[in-house]
């Protein structure tokens, strides 16, 4: 069974992005565990198969708060998928430049894939996707750019070489396919590691 680590980047008691992940998880047949994001200077990353950054309602500042929680990032190499938050916390970290109030999105927007990898398995070249961000980032070097809307050209983006994705949209929300192609991805590589 997979073992993922779903890693809280809201505050502790705010669960709406968390616990979405959470039951898709199970019925896609992982084994999911909940961090938050200020433990995790402790947290023995090695130890899970694979994991997701989660999204947060909160606050302007929450990349730059974050960062000093998310260093290890650079040298993780096992599958990761970051949500709207965990998409902005990693770009930067990569390099992105963080956009405030630029493309803002709010509620249902249409989202257009680029590049047919394993995590738009079972999806339409186009798809409608839940948004609520007033922050965007753009592509880091080393990532390439594989979904985009006409709102927001960096809807997904993927490490280049590794099983990294991150989103701008929260697909725990709307399209629940991509957090079980995840999972199927993390399965896959386990199964020829």
């Amino acid at each position: 069974m997979v073992k993922l680590l779903i890693i809280n980047s809201a505050e502790p008691h705010i669960r709406e992005f968390v616990d979405p992940l959470v039951n898709i998880a199970l019925k896609s047949g992982a084994d999911p565990f909940i961090e938050e994001f200020s433990n995790l200077p402790e947290v023995n990353l090695e130890s899970f198969d694979g994991l997701i950054i989660s999204g947060s309602p909160c606050g302007d500042d929450i990349v730059e708060h974050h960062l000093p929680y998310f260093q290890w990032l650079k040298e993780y190499r096992k599958p990761l998928l970051g949500i709207c938050a965990g998409h902005h916390i990693t770009g930067v970290l990569f390099g992105s430049e963080l956009y405030r109030s630029k493309e803002v999105e709010i509620g249902e927007i249409l989202v257009e894939i680029l590049k047919p990898y394993p995590l738009f398995r079972n999806m339409p070249e186009k798809f409608t996707a839940r948004t609520m961000h007033h922050d965007s980032i753009s592509l880091p070097l080393g990532f390439e750019l594989i979904a985009f809307s006409s709102t927001c050209r960096n809807q997904v983006m993927k490490r280049t070489g590794h099983d990294f994705y991150t989103l701008q949209f929260h697909p725990e929300l709307m399209n629940q396919q991509i957090i079980m192609n995840f999972v199927k991805i993390i399965k896959n590589r386990l199964e020829y590691d």
